[in-house]
């Protein structure tokens, strides 16, 4: 995009900023000379300077958080400090919002940062980055309450989701506490009807917290980043959790009668045949919950890409690392799942993602409308979740037991073949009944706008030659 506005003449300062242009920022400037400055880390207050500054024709070097090119060398200014999140402005929210069945969505956080550190996460990364500083920040309650209500007010706002990196703080009294005071003043404001869509880790998953959340927040999703259930993912990727504390999460979601989605990072760089298998029995035992599963990708700055550097297993560049599985066995198992999987996890009608969106729209019907709510949607919808889940199981465990007892060649390719065509066969069955099941749906709840605001960062896909690879964080 930057190239084409130069190409089509336009002169003015060009910046940008988030994650990777903070990591990146050398290689970018170096390679890049249409773009005149990058700014690091939270931009509100650096950008602001920069607009002034280049305004003013003033230097830019006395501007925190900033890089910038000096004739060929790149000068990177000291890091800001955190801004102080009471003193942010609002998010400027014009245009129309989405909605479903004429709900409006709006996104909001309650907080900025992680206290997590896991090795494949380049937001744990961005945020060390600030250290001495504060990794992870909370808004206080009754601000988030104000906004919450003024957005009810003023654009009609009835469901909040919220974008936070971490929505739950460590701990369940903390947990208990937050959430009480976000309620209590909510109710003090005096919001109306409402509903909150919101991300948790396993380890954050407990039965009186999540009650809270459901009763008094009014929660209608929860997507919970079980990521992998087998030790060995969970020590490579750093994730804290273990496997019982996964298994706890599905069994207080379904106990509660929430709706939670999740993904599944299966392939990563140390996995191995059995990890594979013990992933594949999380998938089989929470199959009534939409999931997608994928690689791990190597992301600018993070620990993971630093390892496997050291370990010369990449290729490519900072635009795209690629990286070779350690088990030759399961460098075929991802090929074939990625040839079979590919229309399924990542194309552009993704029925993993579609179904995802169908339970939700089951949900709203639920929550805003329970007079005119038909138990029978939630019912079907949970049993074309199963219906996807478990055939995917069943693909994938196909493909282990092939690599397991065939030699690498023509064979594979073959499954794949096989495997996507009959895959292909069963997304269409469920991918109608679906259609039919949101037709009924819409005849009695209305239209209402397209959802925009629902994306989870799930199974981006990265097309290399003879390779099909998931991103999923």
């Amino acid at each position: 995009m930057l190239v084409a506005l130069r190409e089509r003449g336009y002169v003015g300062h060009i910046t940008a900023g988030g994650h990777f242009a903070t990591f990146a920022c050398s290689d970018l400037l170096r390679d890049f000379h249409e773009v005149d400055s990058i700014v690091r880390q939270e931009g509100e207050e650096t950008l602001v300077a920069l607009v002034d500054a280049v305004r003013s024709c003033q230097r830019l070097d006395a501007i925190p958080g900033l890089a910038f090119r000096v004739g060929e060398q790149v000068v990177l200014t000291a890091l800001p400090k955190n801004p102080d999140l009471a003193a942010l402005p609002l998010p400027d929210r014009r245009g129309e919002p989405a909605a479903c069945f004429d709900h409006r969505i709006a996104p909001l956080v309650s907080s900025r940062g992680c206290y997590a550190n896991c090795t494949f996460c380049c937001i744990a990364a961005w945020h060390e980055q600030t250290l001495p500083g504060k990794r992870y920040r909370v808004r206080d309650p009754d601000a988030v309450a104000a906004e919450m209500v003024e957005l009810q007010r003023s654009r009609g706002i009835e469901i909040f989701v919220f974008h936070d990196d971490n929505f739950f703080v460590p701990g369940k009294r903390r947990n208990l506490e937050r959430f009480h005071a976000l309620a209590d003043a909510l109710e003090r404001r005096g919001i109306g009807r409402f509903a909150t869509v919101v991300k948790a880790r396993p380890t954050d998953v407990d039965h009186e917290v999540f009650q809270v959340l459901r009763d008094r927040l009014q929660a209608i999703r929860v997507y919970v980043g079980i990521e992998t259930d087998s030790e060995q993912g969970l020590q490579t990727l750093r994730r804290w959790s273990r496997p019982r504390q996964n298994h706890r999460a599905i069994d207080v979601v379904r106990q509660l009668d929430l709706y939670c989605c999740f993904n599944m990072l299966t392939f990563d760089p140390d996995t191995t045949l059995e990890s594979l298998l013990v992933n594949i029995d999380f998938m089989r035992h929470a199959c009534d919950f939409p999931f997608n599963f994928g690689r791990v990708e190597l992301y600018a700055g993070t620990p993971l890409l630093a390892r496997m550097q050291a370990e010369q297993r990449v290729r490519g560049d900072y635009l795209q690392w690629d990286y070779d599985l350690h088990d030759p066995a399961v460098t075929r198992v991802f090929r074939i799942a990625m040839a079979a999987f590919y229309e399924r996890n990542f194309g552009p009608q993704a029925l993993n993602n579609r179904i995802m969106a169908t339970r939700f729209d089951i949900e709203v019907g639920r929550h805003f409308h329970p007079e005119r709510y038909d138990r029978r949607w939630r019912e079907e919808g949970i049993a074309l979740t199963s219906q996807l889940g478990s055939d995917s199981v069943t693909a994938l465990a196909a493909i282990v037991e092939h690599v397991r007892t065939e030699p690498e060649g023509p064979h594979d390719a073959k499954l794949a073949a096989e495997l996507a065509h009959a895959m292909r066969r069963t997304e269409t069955q469920i991918s109608d009944a679906a259609t039919e099941l949101a037709a009924r749906i819409t005849r009695v709840l209305g239209r209402g706008r397209p959802l925009t605001f629902l994306g989870d960062r799930v199974a981006t896909p990265l097309q290399q030659p003879g390779l099909v690879a998931g991103a999923v964080s």
